[in-house]
């Protein structure tokens, strides 16, 4: 009965504790919309303009779009 109790209150404490971790990364998070020139969005070169410009990660919108969002820590 002990051995249940113990496993299931370091279950909980585990699972809050990943919990908390995620969101404190969460919180100093920015975002910047970069316009390419080109027609179309290219993943690499939005992954290259972002990481340039701000250290971060660059993902394309949609690929008949012209916008890429840049992912970065603030």
């Amino acid at each position: 009965m002990t051995k249940t109790i113990t496993l299931a209150i370091f279950m909980v404490v585990l699972v809050l504790g990943m919990v908390i971790k995620e969101t404190q990364g969460e919180e100093n998070q920015c975002y910047e919309y970069i316009s390419t020139p080109q027609e179309n969005c290219e993943g690499l070169v939005c992954a290259h303009d972002c990481t340039m410009k701000h250290g971060g990660n660059g993902v394309c919108v949609d690929t008949t779009s012209t916008t890429c969002i840049c992912t970065y820590d603030c």
